[in-house]
């Protein structure tokens, strides 16, 4: 199948084009644009796809290439995408349909590969899953307690490799600061190797929901990251992990959204 790159702001004028509400995962280019600057955008990106061969103007009307345009309506209309994240560099999000999935894979800042992938399930299971898995080996388990980690101080461990508020860990989870599931984690981010997260949001009626693991690897253990609530509190439920588990956690995600009746 063909691929094709394209950038931020040819996907969201292409979808706005299409009548598509949001497009989840990419930030909207224009925010303070005035009409007149996005008819401007509108034009230079009917010429540069004209360039590619993507669309063309016969009789007063828009000519689109037929795997191109089949695509963004894919884009347009999905209720069901997931966005991958592979060491804090690689992002790939996928928009569903019931017979196909479309990738779209940042290049640069603004710049997208588009992508097209055969049905639902085949994409999950040969392409997310192993992508999510890609390098990280089995370890063993020594300890099967939770830790809950707000989700932005997890980001910020990552950054700095580095547990940078013990006191707060050990007052959110009623434990010491020495206690040695916080040593364990501590250890794992300061000599992490991989880390992978896996988002899936999912649309009921007008209703975005969202479903997340994060994969943490290292030299001492393995982690997941789920994303649950507790308390009224959004976290991020850290457990070690061996490699079976990570596999069952990132289907698991997947499992719950199949609940919904979006994946076949």
């Amino acid at each position: 199948m063909s691929n094709w790159i394209v950038t931020s702001k040819d996907l969201y004028l292409l979808v706005k084009m299409l009548g598509g509400k949001v497009l989840i995962g990419i930030t909207n280019p224009f925010p303070h644009y005035q009409e007149d600057e996005l008819e401007k955008e509108w034009e230079k990106m009917f010429k540069k796809l004209n360039k590619m061969g993507l669309v063309d103007y016969i009789q007063g009307e828009l000519k689109f290439e037929d795997q191109f345009i089949e695509a963004m309506w894919v884009l347009a209309r999905s209720n069901l995408v997931a966005e991958i994240v592979t060491d804090h560099q690689e992002q790939s999000i996928f928009y569903f349909s019931d017979d196909r999935v479309i990738e779209c894979l940042k290049e640069n800042e603004m710049s997208y590969k588009v992508i097209q992938h055969p049905s639902p399930d085949y994409t999950m299971k040969q392409i997310i899953l192993p992508r999510m898995l890609m390098g990280i080996e089995d370890r063993s388990v020594r300890l099967n307690d939770p830790l809950y980690i707000i989700p932005s101080d997890y980001h910020m461990y990552c950054e700095r490799r580095a547990l940078s508020n013990l006191s707060q860990i050990s007052i959110n989870n009623n434990v010491e600061t020495d206690h040695l599931l916080v040593k364990q984690f501590n250890r794992s981010i300061q000599r992490k190797i991989h880390t992978n997260r896996l988002m899936m949001f999912y649309r009921n009626k007008l209703e975005w929901n969202i479903e997340g693991v994060h994969v943490l690897s290292s030299p001492s253990y393995n982690w997941t990251l789920r994303m649950v609530s507790k308390n009224g509190i959004e976290w991020l439920e850290a457990q070690q992990a061996t490699g079976d588990k990570l596999v069952r956690e990132i289907v698991g995600v997947l499992d719950r959204v199949k609940e919904t009746d979006l994946v076949k």
